[in-house]
């Protein structure tokens, strides 16, 4: 699997957060207005519950100056028996208590509105006060107030009750016996200072309101600022955890470069494929420290922007041959290049895995082919071989005849060996496992190839080790196996040599090492020996590898060979113990 794109992956993510920030500024602006809307709403109800209380005051202030007054102004009058000296007298008291500061006027009427005294002369014997109950105030000490506004000035505030001067009380005045005692007393205060002293009172209020309302909205503004700074800053915190986190253990090498070509950082999977350590390359130039094929790579980056991906073969500073997967793209800050980074992997298993598989297809198209083909050769094939020993009998006394004729023989017989091994290679294999000494099957192998090896002087020689543990194997298939490599290593020493049999046991496997001294095979033929049909021998059919490599990883097993050219050649084969399986390679 290719490693994600750099790019689209960014930008997905960038998206993502995009709108998640978004989202969560829309909720804390509306909670902001929200709060500011009900600050808005508790400081209007303050300043008016304020006001009311101011007029409240007001009020208080003036039925109590009026109260005092009233009082007054019925204790001062004195006990005198003519009514007209009486009159006098009131209308002088009453002239005397209009004139103080902020009194309007004063009137003194009778239950039915004539007006008996006014502050203004000019106003007595008229009506005043027709739209009260003139009769029920007159009877009531009870002090009632109202404000009549004032068309030349400032509104005025009347306060006024019944009227009961004790010295009227006692008089036998015509004018008092007549009236039953029942007069009304109405003071009016000027409200032009109160009204004045109220407005200021007002523009304080609503200064103060105004500004309490700004200094509660920053204050809200600011509680919500310094929540989202600390939710903003432990998101951070969380993200860059998260990032370094991720990048720390992601198994795939990460290097950042700055725009000059100096390396940032790195990765612990990035040191461990280059073999280094980021602190020791920090700060150090990427010619310094990167294999040559990722140097290139880099320099043929676009400086701006651009995404480079491709497979490349690495030599370890081990010697190993490595493929790596390189991905390489620049960096950009408001559409200013600001480095490059560079994701590496070793995918050498995966491209080897790929070309088994490629090369597993390839194997079972052939092998398909091969059954059909061999099936329809086999037919033929027979009546060819029959009629050879036919000609062999029919002309028999003729010795010339007769070895053409086994020749004919012989090489029909060698056909069908090889059809044969095709079907054989074709049919998917049936196990038949059963528990085996290991070392019995090895003997009884070599015992089979000891003609072959006596004809060609190779010396067999079989390093044993004692209580090897019984396999559970197919010993037909096995035995397929050892006989085709011994004759193989038999075949290479035409001139005699060694064929050298070893055992490295462990704890869930078992290798067999089988060595020759012959010619070796050649470096280029090597990657090629399990192919089908690949074969170095004259009369080989290139099956007997091909067939030997299915067997072996039919039992869960691998086989592996070393070879140098006029040296020999190495076969390992690895047998798994305790049900395992080996990983291909």
């Amino acid at each position: 699997m290719r490693m994600c794109k750099i790019y689209p992956c960014r930008n997905k993510w960038l998206r993502m957060n995009k709108r998640k920030k978004k989202f969560r500024f829309d909720i804390s602006f509306w909670v902001v207005v929200s709060a500011i809307a009900v600050l808005s709403v508790v400081s209007i109800i303050m300043a008016m519950a304020q006001f009311q209380k101011q007029k409240t005051h007001a009020v208080e202030i003036f039925m109590e100056k009026g109260e005092t007054l009233i009082q007054s102004f019925e204790a001062g009058l004195p006990d005198i028996s003519d009514h007209q000296s009486r009159a006098f007298d009131i209308q002088r008291l009453l002239m005397v208590i209009s004139q103080q500061p902020d009194i309007d006027y004063m009137i003194v009427t009778d239950d039915r509105g004539n007006i008996l005294a006014d502050s203004d002369p000019s106003m007595i014997a008229q009506k005043y006060g027709l739209d009260l109950q003139t009769g029920q105030i007159a009877q009531n000490r009870k002090l009632n107030w109202r404000q009549t506004a004032n068309l030349q000035g400032a509104d005025t505030f009347e306060v006024y009750r019944g009227f009961f001067p004790s010295s009227l009380k006692r008089s036998d005045t015509p004018v008092v016996k007549d009236r039953d005692g029942k007069f009304v007393v109405y003071l009016g205060f000027n409200m032009d200072k109160i009204e004045k002293a109220a407005a200021q009172d007002t523009r304080n209020t609503i200064i103060l309101t105004i500004f309490l309302l700004l200094i509660g909205s920053l204050a809200i503004v600011s509680l919500f600022l310094v929540q989202a700074y600390r939710l903003t800053r432990t998101s951070f915190s969380r993200m860059k955890i998260f990032s370094e986190t991720l990048v720390k253990n992601m198994p795939i090498g990460l290097i950042a470069i700055d725009e000059s070509g100096k390396v940032i950082s790195c990765n612990e999977k990035a040191q461990e494929m280059l073999q280094t350590f980021c602190s020791s390359v920090s700060g150090k130039k990427i010619d310094d420290i990167l294999p040559v094929n990722l140097q290139v790579m880099l320099k043929e980056l676009p400086a701006t922007g651009g995404l480079l991906e491709r497979d490349t073969d690495i030599v370890t500073p081990a010697g190993d041959h490595q493929k790596w997967e390189a991905v390489a793209a620049g960096l950009e800050d408001d559409d200013r290049a600001s480095g490059k980074i560079l994701l590496i992997r070793d995918v050498t298993q995966i491209r080897d895995l790929e070309k088994e598989v490629a090369r597993s297809r390839h194997l079972k198209s052939i092998s398909s082919l091969a059954a059909g083909v061999a099936h329809e050769i086999r037919n033929p094939l027979s009546s060819i071989k029959g009629f050879a020993v036919y000609f062999k009998q029919r002309l028999s006394g003729d010795k010339e005849d007769e070895q053409t004729a086994d020749v004919m023989i012989a090489e029909t017989e060698r056909l069908n060996r090889v059809i044969s091994q095709l079907i054989e290679f074709a049919r998917p294999l049936e196990l038949k496992k059963e528990n085996v000494q290991f070392m019995e099957l090895v003997q009884h192998t070599i015992k089979l190839i000891a003609g072959d090896a006596g004809k060609n002087n190779v010396d067999v020689k079989i390093h044993a080790v004692e209580n090897l543990p019984e396999m559970e194997v197919d010993p037909d298939k096995i035995k397929q196996v050892l006989l085709n490599i011994f004759l193989n290593a038999i075949e290479a020493q035409k001139e005699g040599g060694n064929l050298t049999i070893q055992f490295a046991p462990s704890a869930d496997s078992l290798t067999m090492i089988i060595s020759d001294a012959g010619k070796g095979i050649e470096s280029t033929n090597l990657s090629h020996i399990y192919d089908p049909y690949f074969t170095s021998k004259p009369a080989g059919t290139g099956l007997g590898l091909a067939i030997v490599q299915k067997i072996m990883e039919a039992h869960g097993g691998k086989i592996n060979v070393e070879s140098t050219v006029g040296l020999g050649t190495k076969v390992y084969l690895h047998f798994p113990l305790n049900g395992n399986k080996f990983n291909k390679e």
